[in-house]
């Protein structure tokens, strides 16, 4: 079970989206993501933006991004992941997994609790958006890591 890692920039397009890690199309993998730091890297203010990992069942729209292994002895990971996101996914409604209102100047990490992981199942395309409550111009950082099964 090989463990990927990668930071994720959203750019300044009006979308919620930061990053995104759904199954790949074909050879789909079961994916538990168990860690997901978020930033704020726009000049310093005193806002709060709420920060979500939501459900998807599309790919949305953004550049793609290759997941590091953590071990470089590793393959690549199967799930497709992507960043600078320009058009957000499809969203599965009622599924917010984790809702993180945080002030802009702040940074937090999420760190799941054994057996506690987002699972994303085998599924073509389902996945998970990191990213805002609302659609916002204001830049974003993320890192996300995740096993793929």
């Amino acid at each position: 079970m090989a463990k990927y890692s990668n930071g994720y920039s959203k750019g300044s397009a009006n979308v919620q989206g930061v990053a995104l890690v759904v199954a790949a199309a074909s050879g789909m993998r079961r994916i538990k993501i168990y860690d997901w730091s978020m930033s704020c890297d726009a000049s310093p203010a005193d806002n709060v933006f709420t920060h979500i990992a939501q459900r998807c069942t599309t790919a949305g729209t953004g550049s793609t991004v290759t997941a590091k292994p953590t071990d470089p002895a590793d393959a690549a990971a199967g799930a497709v992941c992507k960043d600078t996101i320009t058009a957000d996914p499809t969203l599965t409604s009622g599924e917010i997994m984790i809702r993180v209102p945080l002030n802009q100047r702040a940074t937090f990490r999420w760190v799941a609790p054994p057996y506690g992981e987002l699972v994303v199942p085998a599924t073509a395309s389902n996945g998970f958006l990191f990213g805002l409550s609302a659609a916002s111009t204001t830049t974003m950082s993320n890192t996300v890591s995740f096993e793929e099964q």
